[in-house]
This record gives C-alpha cells, sequence and structure tokens, in this order.
C-alpha cells in the first residue's frame, strides 16, 4: 500500500490525537494487537494476530472468548481471563508470558505479552488491549529446561511476601536445594536457612516441599521476577 501524503499539513496536537482512531495504529502494526471487552470477548484483532493464532481466513472471532478459539491457547483461557481481569484493575495493566504454538507454521515459542485497561471518555474501564512480541530466553534457560505450553505471570500471584521472600521462593519453585539457592541469590547459606524459616513460620509449614506446594496452590509456580528477564532476556520487535 502506498503512503498519501494528503495529510502532510495535518497539525498533530494533543486535541488532533483525541481524532486518531486507535484501530488504525493497530492496523499498520506488524505485530498482534487485540482489544476485549469487559467479560474477554474479543472485539477486534489486526491481521497480524490472526495469523498469530493461525485462526483459518475468515473466521469470524468477534465476540469469542479464548476457550472458543480453534487453537491451543484456549486451554489457557482461564488463566488468561484472570490476567485480564488484573489488567483492567491496575492503571500499570498486566505483563505475561505465553508458551504455546504460534504463526502459520505453529512453531512453539514463548510471547511476551503486555495488557492495558482500556477507558472510555468518562474514565470508566471497558476493557483491554494488548500486545505480543517474540522474546529469547537466554540466562533464564536453565528454568525452562523442557519447553511446554504455558503462560508465565510477571506480576506477583499475591501480596503475602517481601522482595527477598519472593526470591527465595521463587528459586524453590524451581526445585532448588538450599546451597542452589544461596549460590544463585550469592547469599550465605544461613542467611537462605533464616529467610527459609522466615516464610516457614508465615505459612505454618515446616518444609522446603510444603513451601513448594503452597507455591503450586498460589501460582507461584507461574511467576518470575521482573529483575531476572531485565538482566537475562532480551526482547525484539
Amino acid at each position: 500500500m502506498e503512503c498519501s501524503n494528503a495529510s502532510a499539513d495535518v497539525v498533530l496536537n494533543t486535541e488532533s490525537l483525541g481524532k486518531i482512531p486507535i484501530i488504525a495504529i493497530m492496523e499498520h502494526a506488524s505485530i498482534p494487537w487485540a482489544i476485549k471487552d469487559s467479560e474477554s470477548r474479543i472485539v477486534y484483532m489486526n491481521n497480524a494476530a490472526v495469523d498469530f493464532l493461525n485462526l483459518p481466513v475468515g473466521f469470524d472471532f468477534e465476540g469469542r472468548t479464548d476457550e472458543e478459539l480453534p487453537h491451543p491457547c484456549s486451554e489457557f483461557a482461564e488463566e488468561i481471563r484472570a490476567q485480564d481481569r488484573k489488567a483492567e484493575a491496575s492503571k500499570e495493566g498486566t505483563e505475561t508470558i505465553i508458551t504455546s504454538y504460534f504463526g502459520r507454521q505453529g512453531l512453539l515459542a514463548p510471547f511476551y505479552t503486555p495488557k492495558f485497561p482500556l477507558y472510555d471518555h468518562e474514565g470508566n474501564v471497558i476493557g483491554t488491549m494488548l500486545y505480543q512480541k517474540k522474546f529469547e530466553l537466554i540466562h533464564l534457560c536453565d528454568f525452562f529446561r523442557e519447553l511446554s505450553p504455558s503462560v508465565i505471570t510477571l506480576n506477583q500471584p499475591d501480596s503475602t511476601f517481601n522482595e527477598k521472600e519472593l526470591d527465595i521462593l521463587f528459586y524453590a519453585m524451581q526445585r532448588m536445594d538450599k546451597k542452589g539457592i544461596a549460590q544463585n541469590l550469592h547469599l550465605s547459606l544461613r542467611t537462605v536457612e533464616k529467610r527459609l524459616k522466615t516464610l516457614y513460620n508465615k505459612l505454618g509449614i515446616n518444609s522446603l516441599s510444603a513451601l513448594i506446594e503452597y507455591g503450586r496452590q498460589f501460582g507461584h509456580n507461574r511467576y518470575i521476577p521482573k529483575k531476572l528477564l531485565q538482566s537475562g532476556v532480551n526482547f525484539f520487535w
């Protein structure tokens, strides 16, 4: 498609920005973009998103939820819907990593998916908007020895723990013993044992296996601290 110069004399300012349809931006994007309503029904997807999910040509996606899509991601619909609600409740939105079979070739790969609340003119949240970017695991490969379909969150599953405790719990969820946790966090074994004891007391448990079971129950097996991604993952268009 050739670009027209007809809009060259249009003054770009706050007022004119308010008149630019958001879909016009997404339509010209080469990465997947989508919009959902407050019940996670799909309102819009650009062509890149249709190809990304390998949807049949002419497939009517409007009004459908994730579980109604003919794509492997449908098995994660409940988790994806929970992330939609979290995005609506936060001005910062949410960030997830979804690993599944994407593109027309159906290749298994992880994709970074930020979601943002969508507002009407009165400031009411009416849904979510999201885009997806492929990323490569570098230093985190030790935590994903066997790549498999999954949804990973960068948002804390709950507010039970402080940052130091979350670090301990994260490495515990990788089935590391106390020595392995200490090495990865560059802490003494005594410090790790002390923090583990604090976690045990907080949860009313007394073993690493019980801590792992708690983590599974409350979604910590799908949580990655953002600082690890910042130091070990390259994001690219």
